[in-house]
């Protein structure tokens, strides 16, 4: 019987930063993909939305040659991060928030990035351009997504031409639905995407050529504007140069974004009538934290907004979408011996297990939710003794409640596969999974943290091509068992041998099982007797 012809590997409907990246991911591994795009160009200009890439979205962008790139267009590396906490750009100060430069910033222990920030209609142009340059995606654009039929080989997707209602038949191992929290792939599927509505904001976009700030204020990337019913927006320096944000928070009904003057919401922010500001671009969104029932329905998967919603308080809903999962799963699907299987990270266990969109959109809320909470922002607008005792208070509080939104490097190295059905546990506790502190470990379901390697190597550098075999000082260590075991179920092992002090004290075990996620599947101090069963486990099988 002859092999089944596709069109693609991989059809990516909706060409956003997570399609984006997903084609890239795919691309370094060798694969082939195709972008459909509902819209007539996938250069999108100004779009002044997400802005902060975590340090597991830095190790990836590195991963994919595009971190000197990246960084030469993100925020400039000497100012520094601070929130401030006012009344107006202007006004009344109540505390700030300090994060120091990007040149001053160490990376966590167990990481080899640091945090970033990065506009993101910067990200997207380098993302075009790379997919565009390396040459393994094909782009179509003008291509909205129909509906799809599957089997067990493959998907039949239909796309239709917006303006000509021409259609167009795909046939492709797989589809993964990237198309935004409106997913028309979800949608086809009747996959539930239960959770709540939280307000309507509104974001205008601006540019001020020369703004001189109150030393006070001065040298901040966020400035929370708050009266006494709580934070009413927030103004956000995009770029360090001269491009702003400020997004007006709503309320459970419809901002009526249409009836607003965006020159008026401006003066209130800046605080003042004499800086001169052009407007660049108005959106009213929808903030919600929601997740789908499932991310996966056979042979297609959701990413992104179409499998999780969650607010922006915190920076946490590009760089969960990026996180790098799903190019390692279908990485899997083209290793020798596998091709018609299901690859393990793939497996709707594994993918349906993957909860990272829930965990961080509950974070996400918790910052929300200590912007809007009015019992606590009496008499901040107050003159007198009696004002400068509530913004204290104020500031205080605020500092303290949100020192997870503006640095969270435990959420986004910190996330672990807890019960997950295609690790080995160890029965080792679970350690705190704290926004802030992260607690590098090998305990099976984590990151396989960074470590320094006496051959100068990057540790995680090791990871992302199919499942990799540490031997921690180990090197005497037999592991022919687990070579012959994987390679009669046709799964791609790769042994390493490391060294180093740090690196043996951080992994805490002789021999490390490393997914192509960069997750451990299991550790041990010596080769197991059924090494089968450990790796029908980790694949699985």
């Amino acid at each position: 019987m002859m092999a089944e012809t596709f069109d693609t590997p991989v059809l990516i409907v909706g060409a956003g930063p997570v399609g984006l990246t997903l084609a890239l991911d795919l691309g370094w591994r060798g694969h082939q993909s195709t972008i459909v795009e509902r819209e007539p160009d996938i250069e999108r200009g100004l779009r002044a939305k997400a802005s902060g890439l975590d340090e597991r979205s830095l190790e990836l962008v590195r991963r994919w040659g595009l971190h000197e790139r990246v960084t030469a267009v993100g925020f400039p590396n000497d100012y520094p991060g601070d929130t401030l906490y006012c009344t107006s750009m202007h006004g009344m100060v109540m505390g700030r928030s300090h994060l120091p430069p990007v040149k001053d910033e160490i990376p966590p222990k167990g990481a080899s990035e640091t945090r970033n920030t990065v506009p993101q209609w910067e990200l997207d142009r380098l993302l075009v351009q790379a997919v565009t340059e390396r040459g393994h995606t094909m782009v179509r654009c003008n291509a909205a997504f129909a509906d799809l039929t599957q089997d067990e080989h493959g998907v039949t997707t239909h796309v239709v031409d917006p303006g000509t209602g021409e259609t167009t038949t795909i046939r492709s191992r797989y589809v993964v639905g990237c198309d935004g929290a409106g997913s028309a792939v979800r949608r086809h599927l009747d996959i539930p995407f239960a959770g709540r509505q939280l307000d309507f904001s509104l974001s205008v976009t601006v540019r001020i050529r020369e703004m001189t700030l109150p030393e006070q204020l001065a040298r901040g990337q966020r400035y929370l504007l708050i009266d006494e019913s709580g934070v009413w927006g927030i103004f956000t320096f995009m770029d360090g140069r001269e491009i702003w944000r400020l997004t007006v928070v709503g309320a459970q009904d419809k901002l009526g974004a249409d009836t607003h003057d965006d020159a008026a919401l401006i003066r209130r922010a800046l605080g003042s009538d004499d800086i001169e500001f052009e407007i660049l671009r108005r959106e009213p969104w929808r903030r919600s934290q929601c997740v789908a029932a499932s991310y996966r329905h056979g042979r297609v998967l959701l990413a992104g907004d179409s499998a999780h919603t969650m607010s922006p308080t915190g920076g946490h809903g590009l760089n969960t979408g990026i996180g790098g999962r799903l190019g390692a799963g279908l990485d899997a699907e083209w290793s020798p011996r596998r091709v018609g299987r299901v690859p393990s990270c793939l497996t709707p266990t594994r993918w349906n297990a993957d909860r990272s969109g829930l965990r961080n959109g509950l974070k996400a809320t918790g910052n929300y939710g200590d912007w809007v909470d009015r019992s606590r922002y009496a008499g901040v607008t107050k003159d007198g003794a009696e004002g400068e005792a509530a913004r204290a208070r104020t500031g205080q509080m605020l500092i303290s409640a949100l020192a997870s939104e503006w640095h969270s490097p435990g959420t986004a190295l910190g996330y672990r596969y807890e019960g997950s059905p295609v690790i080995v546990a160890d029965g080792t506790p679970e350690p705190p999974d704290d926004p802030v502190t992260y607690l590098p470990t090998t305990r099976p379901g984590h990151r396989a943290p960074q470590a320094a390697l006496a051959d100068g190597r990057s540790l995680v550098g090791l990871f992302g091509r199919g499942f990799v075999l540490l031997r921690v000082a180990a090197a005497d260590v037999d592991v022919e068992p687990f070579q012959k075991a994987a390679a009669a179920s046709g799964l791609p092992l790769t042994v390493e041998d490391v060294e180093g002090p740090e690196v043996a004290a951080m992994y805490e075990r002789r021999l490390v099982l490393v997914r192509p996620d960069g997750h451990v599947a299991w550790r041990g101090d010596v080769v197991p007797d059924d090494c089968v069963a450990i790796l029908d486990v980790a694949r699985g099988a």
